[in-house]
């Protein structure tokens, strides 16, 4: 008598997939859950590190420009000879300026550009060369022998030193940090998200002394830039600048205090 075997094979039921389905679900939902939150957490860290990088950028180049305001080398604009110092531009006399404009303000310095040449036969130089508005040539012993260009050029003799100065404007508007040089062209942006900019003043009594009176003023149109001596500049930088509390990161307050190391003692 033949023997039959039969084999009983079940498949998934219904209640089965439905489980394994919302297992998966779950399992699905938790990894793409890590993935957005790892996501929002690298944003705001690149977010973050943006800006802190754009406040040491500032930083560093405003610290720079500032440092070399008023840098004339060894000339000494109080003792040239009258027919020389009648020809000095104003500018000179007041390099640090500041002004209010509609919607924005313009922090205005004469800034020198560094320059080691060292010149070993006659030749000719203009402003231009060094991206510089004026040039200042000497020897640093005749001071009646002092010559200045504001664009043509200039003969410069051995052993003299040719000493390049520029304008530079920083403009706060729109939230971004803007520069323009020696006036010509358009205002470039240096950095954005700038919810807000201060600066003050630190001033000396009179012109010619070389300390601090008193406490730090607020910048305005008017104040005597030959009394300048240092500069503080505050800024808050924020993604979100029309509403830095509303931001996705905290904003960022820095502060800089820069003495005019050409002015003071």
């Amino acid at each position: 008598m033949r023997r039959i075997q039969v084999s009983l094979q079940r498949g998934f039921g219904l209640i089965e997939l439905l489980i394994a389905l919302t297992l998966g679900l779950v399992l699905v939902l938790g990894v793409v859950q890590v993935f957005i939150a790892s996501k929002q957490t690298f944003v705001m860290q690149r977010t973050a590190a943006g800006l802190s990088e754009d406040a040491r950028y500032v930083t560093s180049r405003l610290s720079r420009e500032l440092r070399m305001v008023s840098m004339f080398g060894c000339v000494d604009l109080q003792r040239l000879p009258a027919s020389i110092s009648n020809s000095i531009p104003p500018a000179f006399n007041n390099p640090i300026s500041y002004s209010n404009g509609a919607g924005a303000s313009i922090l205005k310095l004469v800034t020198a550009v560094p320059n080691h040449e060292n010149f070993t036969a006659q030749q000719t130089r203009s402003p231009g060369d060094y991206g510089a508005n004026w040039l200042i040539v000497t020897n640093c012993r005749d001071t009646g022998d002092l010559r200045l260009s504001a664009g043509g050029p200039v003969v410069v003799r051995p052993g003299d030193i040719v000493i390049p100065l520029r304008q530079m404007e920083y403009r706060f508007s729109k939230n971004a940090i803007q520069v323009r040089s020696n006036g010509a062209g358009n205002f470039q942006t240096l950095i954005d998200n700038v919810a807000e900019l201060k600066v003050s003043f630190g001033l000396a009594a009179t012109a010619a002394d070389t300390r601090i009176s008193g406490g730090y003023v607020a910048a305005a149109p008017g104040v005597d830039g030959s009394r300048i001596r240092s500069v503080n500049l505050q800024w808050q930088l924020s993604d979100n600048p029309s509403a830095p509390t509303n931001g996705s990161v905290q904003a960022r307050n820095v502060k800089q205090v820069v003495a005019i190391r050409n002015t003071i003692d």
